[in-house]
């Protein structure tokens, strides 16, 4: 072999494709320039790897699974429990440099591919334009830009309001110009003020117009459904994908205190779960949303010392609210939803910071999933979900060489995915050390200068 071939073999304990649940021992993943070639065995690359100037990269005790696909996330929000009432008297360039930090915070954890749902303005597409001239390293981004809403909707500060059939379809078309993947719809409300999230916001007939209109144009499209009835209508309309699913049915608001989004009462109901399952509309269930690290902040607090009174009220609460919403994934997968739900974060809003996918992970594990489904939940699936299951979420032959390396046995306990020791992106090592792995040290092309424009004679 060449020694300057790009050849190169990445060597661990335990290679897992995410393909189903066969996990290759003592295995190998081969890479040449930003593709995956072979997975298999040591012993069946044994010719290679003997041969002289073989690059073979070997993380011993490790895991090697796909980049993670993070499929629901708003990069331009801080995650640190702001509220969104806060977070908008941010500037445009403001949110574009915490969207910055926000990728690099990702990248950095073992997510390779983002699905943005949600920013304001024009400001997700200006920050891809940054990653891809190579000022800034990143995931992968699909983006929706404004999510479609309704008058003072959830959301309704990102612009991207449409009232009625002729101003839906008109947004479609608007976002599909700018460079949008996806198109994002309210489906019900949310945590935005004057907002109800148990009801819906739009009628399935209205929505209709949104995915005929993406789907004419070769968009995808994704529904935020918080309300029973909003995930009914969302299949009724033909929606791609749900995000959150959570059975809300009118009732009282829980309150969690600051930094923490209001919530309605989940019910779960087998009568819609089939009707989604039957339309084979994917879920991205965003399972650590609603305070699920602020929890994880308040025990190791109460482990140093006793809590006050209102905090040991929120731990009550915010455990009761996960109680309920893991039942809703157990009945889903009890149920056979399993192969279409994506594991997402929604990192952005209140308290889910970038770099924390593995809650979500972790979460699923609790519900019911295998520590091997948990992982395709957020890899395989979510790819499938965004509509790239044929270059990410996978490692096989002629996938992008997108690589996740974690310390241990992985496929046996998830929380082994917090110990990053490697993520490759296309073929590039770009984490955990980004300064000293090679991937920024290219000289920056200038850009061409471009004559000044004549000054008119006054």
């Amino acid at each position: 072999m060449d020694p300057s071939s790009d050849q190169r073999f990445l060597r661990a304990a335990r290679v897992y494709p995410a393909l189903g649940d066969d996990v290759l021992h003592d295995a190998v993943v081969e890479m040449r320039g930003d593709r995956v070639v072979r997975v298999c065995t040591a012993a069946d690359a044994a010719g290679d790897l003997a041969r002289p100037g073989t690059r073979v990269i070997d993380y011993g005790d490790a895991t090697v699974v796909p980049g993670l696909v993070d499929a629901h996330c708003h990069i331009t929000l801080t995650g640190d429990g702001t509220p969104y009432e806060q977070q908008v008297l941010d500037s445009d360039e403001m949110m574009a440099l915490i969207a910055v930090s926000n990728l690099q915070r990702h990248l950095a954890s073992g997510v390779t591919t983002i699905r943005d749902n949600g920013g304001r303005n024009r400001i997700v597409f200006e920050v891809r334009e940054a990653v891809e001239r190579g000022y800034v390293r990143g995931p992968r981004m699909l983006l929706a830009g404004r999510p479609i809403t309704h008058s003072y909707g959830h959301f309704y500060w990102c612009n991207g309001v449409a009232d009625g059939a002729d101003q839906i379809r008109a947004a479609v078309r608007r976002l599909v110009a700018e460079g949008a993947d996806h198109i994002k719809i309210m489906a019900s409300g949310g945590a935005t003020a004057g907002n109800i999230p148990y009801y819906s916001s739009y009628t399935a007939a209205e929505m209709r117009v949104a995915v005929e209109t993406a789907h004419g144009l070769g968009r995808l499209t994704t529904a935020h459904c918080r309300a029973t009835s909003s995930m009914l209508n969302a299949v009724e309309a033909g929606l791609d994908c749900i995000e959150h699913g959570e059975f809300l049915v009118p009732g009282e608001m829980m309150e969690f205190g600051g930094g923490v989004a209001s919530s309605g009462r989940m019910v779960y109901d087998p009568a819609v779960a089939q009707t989604v399952h039957d339309a084979g509309t994917f879920i991205s269930f965003t399972a650590q949303t609603g305070g699920w690290e602020t929890l994880v902040d308040l025990r190791r607090r109460a482990e140093r010392g006793p809590l006050g009174d209102v905090e040991k009220g929120r731990v009550s609460a915010i455990e009761a609210y996960f109680d309920m919403k893991l039942g809703i994934l157990s009945s889903m997968l009890a149920d056979g939803l399993g192969p279409r739900i994506a594991i997402s974060s929604d990192a952005g809003p209140y308290d889910v910071a970038f770099g924390g996918l593995q809650h979500g992970i972790e979460l699923a594990v609790a519900a019911g999933l295998t520590p091997l489904a948990a992982i395709r939940a957020a890899t395989a699936v979510a790819a499938e979900a965004c509509g790239i299951a044929d270059q990410v979420g996978t490692l096989a032959p002629g996938r992008l060489a997108d690589l996740l390396v974690v310390g241990g046995d992985a496929t046996r306990d998830v929380s082994r995915l917090w110990d990053v020791r490697a993520v490759y992106q296309s073929g590039r090592l770009v984490a955990p050390l980004v300064a000293d792995s090679g991937a920024d040290t290219g000289v920056v092309p200038l850009l061409p200068v471009r004559p000044a424009a004549g000054v008119p004679d006054c």
